[in-house]
């Protein structure tokens, strides 16, 4: 909503616009089915298998995100990649790979830092749940 709101989003139509900044964001809640393993580790005080699992849910989240871009990609922007001497198909893939692998490596270090040294970021919002 940033992305739109501050005029940085690339809206071709409205179709597209749906897809890109609603349905793709939308599936980075996938992330959310590791939830559990994460909290589970953590309680166990076993970090590094807690991280493990942050980890994995993070390339989830974006493999499912990166998914609807790259769908959009093929069917909105193909006239960019016929542009480029490119099929559709390899543009979207490349330009949407990219992109995708380093907002991913780039969300596990940032979090695989700040759980690691904070763990009571995931675990405390499970006691005060039991408190209530």
């Amino acid at each position: 909503m940033l992305q739109v709101t501050l005029g940085d989003a690339w809206i071709l139509t409205p179709t597209q616009a749906f897809i890109e900044y609603f349905i793709a964001f939308t599936f980075v809640g996938f992330s959310g089915l590791f939830a559990r393993l994460v909290k589970e580790n953590l309680k166990e005080n076993l970090k590094g298998r807690a991280l493990f699992w942050v980890v994995i849910a993070i390339f989830v989240g974006s493999i499912a995100r990166y998914f609807w871009h790259f769908v959009a990609g093929v069917i909105f922007f193909k006239s960019y990649a016929i542009e480029a001497g490119k099929s559709p198909f390899i543009f979207s893939l490349i330009t949407n790979g990219t992109t995708f692998f380093f907002t991913a490596l780039g969300c596990a270090i940032v979090l695989v830092l700040l759980i690691g040294r904070a763990p009571q970021l995931i675990t405390s919002a499970n006691r005060n749940e039991g408190n209530k």
